[in-house]
């Protein structure tokens, strides 16, 4: 005879009994994630925004765009090309909604971060790890707002207590605010980087290795946020309400930034292989971009040696300047095609780090400020110096792409040996720069940030950022672009809303409108109303 567990009676009887009461609940769980971690310390979290940041944000998408409106690249296929020629890309919803996704994923992971170190969170004494939270929220909500003017913000990242937003569609916030907000952050980040990390649950400091830009360094984080609050003033200039006021306050930013290369602001983990460098990304895989006739053009009338060291073949031949230009991409008068055009060997740089703040970006500030208040005279230091750390740079790039494009070819001969030492840039200085620095020291400082920008570090975003505020300025000719589609107000003078957000928030969709208001509507501190 079969023996009877009482005990299996009694669950199966109480499995019944509880059926109808627990049947909600299990509704309620049944769509929920149980493969993955649902919280996790801010340390954690800070790791894979500084991942995202450096490749989805800084290195992505939007930096790509801005090198082709900005003519540092000419782009020849596809989404490029189409960017290049003014059709379809700059005013569709879907171009830069990759972007727009990463941005908002990193404030949300970013406010999360915030809230655990923040007075009665569950790590509340861990400063230096919220200190570096701040710094980084503040960093991506300036990307995104440079990039797409006023978006919702405030009410973005907020999530109830089942997890589920508890904003479906948030309200646009102001290009203004924002801005404050910005500042706000950076300041708060500062004080709190000036503590500890002391919760029992320990944060970055004692985590060092989840730091993957500075190593848990509060001081370098310090001056990286005080950078940042150089470059966002600077930003704001047409705006200002005390211009030499503000000027003055970018050069005491300045002094407590960086004091050398060391201590940028970069993400230099790519190997060639499982990590690379994203516009290797884009190149290796896609073929979108030439070499830019315009940028030939003007490293040619600047007597730049950087011009006869950049451009090459798709067989592995370097090219003079002379000949870049005559064979380069036509800006805005471009063919789609593949494999014709030279292209810019930085394109195949598959290890070269991404910046998020250089420290010649922090130079060129400090010079930008000295001449605009018209300290002409010691301006021509800073701006020696940046081009110098500028010249350092490029040749990094150019070994990093002249190593990944002779893998790419399976060829052992070298197609490049760069020369842009410290010699070369100090002769350029003298005998090209300084005489036009002569003649008008504003204008050869901002014409020198636009070409330290141009390479495989993603800072093409921050010159497309400088244009559009030297263009609201009445200054755009201090640089000059070279595509005829510009003079016909094709010039695009924003980002479009990603379409993720058009096709579910109203007050999104209304704004995007057909998307033409990118060739109409500048952005707040470059004198626009959104």
């Amino acid at each position: 005879m079969k023996k009877i567990n009482i005990f299996n009676i009694i669950i199966v009887a109480l499995a019944g009994s509880l059926l109808t009461s627990c049947s909600k609940k299990a509704m309620d769980d049944v769509n929920m994630d149980r493969n993955h971690t649902q919280d996790v310390p801010a340390r954690f979290i800070l790791t894979d925004a500084m991942t995202a940041t450096a490749f989805n944000v800084v290195g992505g998408d939007v930096s790509l765009y801005a090198s082709i409106y900005l003519e540092h690249e000419g782009g020849v296929w596809n989404q490029a090309y189409q960017s290049e020629n003014r059709i379809t890309q700059p005013t569709s919803a879907t171009t830069y909604n990759n972007s727009w996704d990463a941005v908002y994923n990193n404030i949300k992971a970013l406010k999360i971060a915030v809230s655990k170190t923040a007075q009665g969170g569950s790590e509340e004494g861990n400063d230096v790890t919220g200190g570096i939270a701040k710094v980084l929220l503040a960093y991506n909500l300036g990307v995104l707002t440079d990039l797409y003017g006023d978006v919702p913000y405030q009410q973005t990242g907020i999530m109830n207590e089942d997890g589920t937003p508890k904003y479906m569609q948030p309200a646009i916030d102001k290009q203004s605010d924002l801005y404050t907000e910005i500042q706000k952050l950076l300041d708060e980040a500062i004080t709190q980087l000036a503590g500890s990390d002391a919760s029992l649950i320990g944060g970055i400091v004692a985590n060092k290795n989840q730091d993957l830009l500075y190593g848990a360094k509060a001081n370098l984080w310090t001056k990286a946020a005080y950078g940042l609050k150089a470059r966002y003033l600077m930003h704001t200039l047409k705006v200002s309400a005390d211009v030499n006021g503000d000027l003055n306050k970018i050069l005491n930013y300045v002094s407590k930034s960086f004091a050398d290369a060391s201590e940028e602001m970069k993400f230099d983990l790519y190997d060639g292989s499982s990590n690379i460098n994203p516009l290797y990304g884009i190149s290796s895989s896609r073929d979108m971009l030439g070499a830019s006739k315009s940028l030939a053009t003007k490293f040619k009338n600047t007597n730049d040696p950087r011009g006869n060291q950049v451009f090459v073949t798709y067989g592995g031949k370097l090219l003079t300047n002379d000949a870049a230009i005559t064979n380069g991409v036509p800006n805005g008068e471009a063919e789609q095609v593949q494999f014709t055009y030279p292209i810019a060997i930085l394109d195949y740089a598959s290890t070269a780090p991404t910046l998020l703040l250089s420290y010649h970006e922090v130079l060129f500030l400090k010079a930008e400020a000295l001449a605009r208040l018209n300290r002409g005279a010691e301006a021509s230091e800073p701006l020696h110096e940046a081009i110098v750390a500028a010249f350092a740079n490029l040749e990094q790039s150019i070994e990093s792409g002249n190593s990944g494009l002779m893998d790419a070819l399976g060829t052992s001969k070298t197609i490049v040996t760069p020369d842009l030492s410290e010699s070369v840039a100090n002769d350029y200085f003298t005998t090209s720069v300084l005489p036009r620095f002569a003649q008008n020291a504003l204008k050869e400082v901002v014409l020198q940030k636009y070409l330290a920008f141009f390479g495989a570090s993603g800072e093409s975003t921050e010159a497309y950022n400088d244009y559009r505020r030297l263009k609201a300025l009445g200054q755009e000719d201090f640089i000059g672009l070279a595509n005829p589609l510009n003079a016909q107000a094709k010039f695009p003078l924003r980002y479009t809303y990603g379409n993720s957000d058009v096709t579910a928030n109203q007050a999104i969709k209304a704004a995007f409108g057909d998307g033409s208001y990118v060739y109409k509507e500048n952005v707040w501190w470059a004198g626009g109303s959104r």
